[in-house]
């Protein structure tokens, strides 16, 4: 039976509940800007990206940003900040309880963008958010309905994690698995998970790109294959 995907390319505004709340802003295409309500716990974990630098500007709130070796509070006084390719980094919101200082107990928001801006940063955040706020998304793959049900259920324990990672490798990020510093051990797991975790994925008709969440538009900017599509 073929997956009915939700049909999002247009959607601009993306909001994503529970207690991770966080709302993806991509009605400019050449950035997002990310806010992060008081009191979630949303984090961007940490990543890095290997074709791209990435930019960081707060435009209110007080954030965590971690930058290689370095981390701090920054706020909408502060520079803009940039993340070099393969730098490992993160960013989050503080509470009241980690900062004194003015803007701790505001909505945090922040600007993305990454030179080249190629409209990876737009593909990437759509193919996140549209596979994330799907009804069932652990229901969204391909499989002989004469598989057994224990396997079903076994594979849709597994389904988003599989999906979430061909989706980073296919958007250059690069997620931390092992340690917190990065280096060529945490480059190599990394590298060899999310190249496993694709093929595996291909085998269940997970792919990094749903013409149905980026649009033909957006799809021929990035280079998507006419194939892929």
């Amino acid at each position: 039976m073929p997956v009915e995907r939700q049909h999002s390319s247009q959607i601009r505004i993306f909001r994503r509940g529970g207690p991770q709340t966080v709302t993806y802003d991509l009605s400019k295409p050449a950035h997002v800007t990310i806010t992060v309500p008081v009191s979630s716990t949303w984090t961007s974990g940490l990543h890095w990206h290997e074709t791209h630098t990435e930019y960081l500007q707060i435009l209110q709130g007080r954030a965590f940003v971690r930058v290689g070796d370095r981390s701090g509070h920054y706020g909408a006084e502060d520079r803009v900040i940039e993340v070099p390719k393969y730098t490992v980094h993160e960013w989050h919101r503080i509470d009241e309880n980690e900062d004194e200082d003015d803007g701790a107990e505001e909505d945090l928001i922040v600007r993305e963008w990454t030179a080249p801006e190629d409209g990876q940063k737009e593909a990437f955040f759509r193919m996140l958010n549209s596979f994330l706020t799907e009804d069932h998304p652990s229901s969204l793959y391909e499989m002989s309905t004469l598989a057994p049900t224990w396997l079903r259920r076994v594979l849709e324990g597994w389904i988003v994690t599989l999906q979430l990672l061909s989706i980073f490798r296919a958007w250059d990020n690069w997620p931390v698995l092992v340690g917190n510093n990065g280096g060529w051990v945490s480059w190599s797991v990394t590298h060899a998970v999310l190249y496993v975790c694709y093929w595996i994925g291909r085998v269940l008709g997970l792919r990094g790109v749903y013409i149905e969440y980026v649009g033909r538009e957006l799809a021929v900017r990035v280079g998507v294959k006419q194939k892929e599509m």
